[in-house]
């Protein structure tokens, strides 16, 4: 007998050991749940070891015909405690079972939030993109009127016209930028200038020399782009 209660008892602290564990903030991995169930199984084998040993001292008991005091009911409550534990073994093995199945799901669900991330950033990044949406073209009178993207209005015998934008224009005639990347519009002429409209404080002529201006500079982008999302450049 006290070789099974010392066996109940050890039982009973590995039991309380899976538990704990069980519960921490441990990460559940495919190992730890290998060494929960090998524990599990050990207590198990355990448990029938210690019931056989409980039948055959109850047959001993039976076949003598004597009725020793006590006796009977400390096997009795030997069996109920075995019973108890077995099904606490059980409970355990189940919900190591739940544990992995709730892992399986918060991995679904962890994977179907990824996507939702991937695709709002996919989405926000399309929003910038087409805010950040302008169009530029650049080149000489000529070239523009040619692309169909200006004409000369009013004025007397060609005299006092001045250079405008066609209307219903396609993007295509334009190169698509980035208004977040664009600080420059190169020129490298002698003369230019801007036939869309812009805020004059949010651009400046930058010169390389007296004879030549190098770059148009975009101060201020966000004023440079308020008015209309196209920019054209006359050089000259």
């Amino acid at each position: 007998f006290t070789q099974i209660e010392n066996d109940l008892n050890t039982i009973k602290q590995k039991e309380s050991l899976i538990t704990i564990n069980n519960s921490d903030n441990v990460e559940f991995t495919s190992t730890r749940k290998e060494q929960i169930l090998q524990d599990i199984k050990s207590i198990s084998m355990r448990l029938d070891e210690n019931r056989k040993k409980l039948a055959s001292l109850s047959a001993q008991l039976q076949n003598s015909g004597r009725e020793i005091k006590g006796l009977q009911e400390m096997i009795t409550g030997l069996e109920v405690k075995l019973q108890e534990y077995q099904s606490q073994i059980a409970g355990l093995t189940t919900t190591v079972n739940e544990r992995d199945i709730e892992i399986g799901e918060l991995n679904i669900l962890a994977s179907d939030l990824r996507t939702t991330v991937t695709e709002k950033e996919e989405l926000i990044s399309t929003q910038v993109a087409e805010m950040n949406k302008a169009y530029l073209a650049a080149g000489s009178f000529k070239d523009l009127k040619e692309m169909g993207i200006v004409s000369k209005d009013g004025g007397f015998l060609g005299l006092g016209r001045t250079e405008s934008i066609v209307n219903n224009i396609t993007d295509s005639l334009f190169s698509q930028i980035d208004i977040s990347q664009l600080k420059y519009i190169p020129v490298n002429s002698r003369d230019a200038k801007l036939i869309t409209e812009h805020p004059a404080s949010s651009y400046e002529f930058v010169r390389e020399s007296d004879d030549k201006i190098a770059h148009i500079e975009i101060k201020d982008p966000a004023q440079f782009w308020k008015i209309s999302r196209y920019a054209v450049v006359e050089i000259k």
